[in-house]
């Protein structure tokens, strides 16, 4: 009989741990934006409670202002109302150099203004700077409060709509506190999505079937190198991911961000022999931000543990630091990047698959979004994994672009769809595999649903997942994968 030559060693830890960890990072960085892109797509929503920009007209007729308080003072106020913030500069000269002027009057006029033309600090400080000078004006108080919303400062936002409130407002600035009030719930609320679905997967053990006779003699082969073939298997998923911001004081926020995801496949390795019995898998992960967030700028510290389930038995525990900074540079552009590092840690009947590392990533983002219907994303990361040997060790670096449409229509059809490529090559030549390992993988994900078709009170929804590794060592590590499934979801 001839000899087979088995993958042991090196190369099971790194065929098995290597390409399951990327694509889990893959899978929860759809998750997490998703639920991002929700969240954003809710706070533009928000800004239809602030003032539209807008040309002194007065009910249709043009009117001539003349230089006196009596007649500057009501003009400042129409301009405001009415969003003709070309003119504003222009009263406020004329009006701050009469004797007897209110100077917080000026001051909360700067403030708009400064808030019309994207200076959101500039604004902050000039309607403070107004409350100070006037602090029972009930229409100062009302701009003070919903400046400090949109800063996301949301404990000072509620107890300045409070304290408009109690200054007297007429009925309709009395709803569009309520509307406010209502609008800071929701957002102290739990943000996400929940979803079940049933699918299909064409090579859940990432097996080639790669066969190559290493050495024949008299036409028989004598040794033979023969990789697991793919195996198929039906599924059943699920997808968990939420989000809780909590405002502590000011700008400062704590926030949780629990995930979890998983796959059940009915089909298990028919050899007796094979290290992995049950590809089934469940990862969960937790993180518990630091958050400054204003009207510009998110900066998160995040502590997090991630827990990965395969086999019947946990695989690994990981705990990470990720420190990440976002802008905002209008209502369409926002650029963010990021520095992560993270431990791997098996257990001891994960070490029969993998081995203790270390990962270090630098990422970049950059979105813009034309309309709240569309969103162009992408993005460039730099990452370093670090075994004991350094032909296990390896760097990769890895781009990444995707889209976001929501289409007009009364079904409220959607469409996500990400494309990842990624290079990676390992430290040092491995004479057991017989070259130093380079790969090149493709992952795709899509999904689409409709928002306004509902089942159980769910929105169903398509996904499509797929995956090609290249390498120079194909025989071990070249792969295609294809996973559909059709999943039921709810967001909240």
């Amino acid at each position: 009989m001839p000899c087979r030559f088995t993958a042991m060693g090196l190369l099971l830890l790194a065929c098995l741990v290597a390409p399951g960890t990327r694509a889990d990072d893959d899978d929860t960085r759809f998750l997490q934006d998703q639920t991002r892109r929700t969240l954003e797509q809710q706070t533009r929503g928000e800004e239809k409670l602030a003032a539209p920009p807008g040309t002194l007209m007065y009910e249709g007729r043009r009117y001539q202002v003349p230089t006196t308080l009596e007649a500057l003072a009501p003009a400042i106020y129409v301009a405001i109302n009415t969003n003709q913030w070309s003119q504003l500069p222009g009263f406020l000269d004329r009006y701050r150099q009469l004797p007897g002027h209110r100077p917080a009057l000026v001051a909360m006029a700067e403030s708009l203004l400064a808030r019309f033309k994207g200076n959101h600090t500039r604004a902050l400080e000039r309607m403070e700077t107004a409350s100070e000078l006037e602090p029972d004006d009930a229409r100062i108080r009302l701009e003070l409060a919903r400046l400090w919303f949109e800063d996301n400062q949301d404990q000072r936002a509620k107890a300045g709509f409070e304290k408009a409130l109690a200054a007297g407002l007429p009925p309709q600035a009395q709803h569009l506190v309520r509307q406010y009030r209502q609008a800071l719930a929701i957002r102290d609320d739990w943000h996400g999505s929940f979803a079940l679905g049933l699918g299909y997967n064409d090579n859940i053990n990432q097996g080639n079937g790669y066969y190559s006779c290493l050495s024949a003699f008299a036409g028989y082969c004598l040794f033979e190198r023969r990789m697991p073939e793919a195996i198929e298997s039906e599924m059943a998923s699920y997808e968990l991911s939420l989000q809780r911001r909590v405002n502590l004081a000011g700008n400062h926020n704590l926030q949780f961000r629990p995930v979890s995801y998983g796959n059940y496949y009915p089909e298990t390795n028919p050899s007796e022999t094979a290290v992995i019995q049950d590809y089934s898998t469940n990862l969960a992960l937790l993180q518990v931000d630091y958050q400054y967030l204003d009207a510009r700028d998110s900066v998160r510290l995040t502590p997090y543990l991630e827990h990965y389930y395969r086999n019947r038995t946990s695989e690994y525990l990981a705990h990470g630091l990720e420190l990440e900074w976002r802008h905002s540079f209008n209502r369409q552009w926002q650029v963010g990047t990021s520095l992560d590092a993270k431990r791997y840690e098996y257990t001891r009947n994960g070490q029969n698959i993998g081995t203790d590392y270390k990962r270090y990533q630098w990422d970049t983002t950059v979105s813009y979004m034309p309309q709240l219907s569309t969103s162009l994303y992408g993005g460039f990361a730099l990452s370093r994994s670090k075994y004991d040997l350094k032909q296990a060790s390896s760097k990769d670096w890895a781009v990444r672009a995707g889209i976001y449409h929501a289409f007009s229509g009364q079904a409220g059809l959607f469409v996500n769809a990400l494309g990842v490529y990624r290079n990676s090559h390992n430290d040092a030549h491995d004479f057991f595999l017989g070259d130093r390992r380079r790969d090149h993988q493709q992952v795709y994900i899509l999904s689409a649903g409709v928002g306004n078709w509902k089942i159980a009170g769910m929105n169903p929804e398509l996904k499509v997942r797929h995956s090609i590794n290249d390498s120079n060592l194909d025989w071990a590590f070249g792969f295609e994968q294809t996973e559909i499934s059709l999943m039921l979801r709810r967001s909240f």
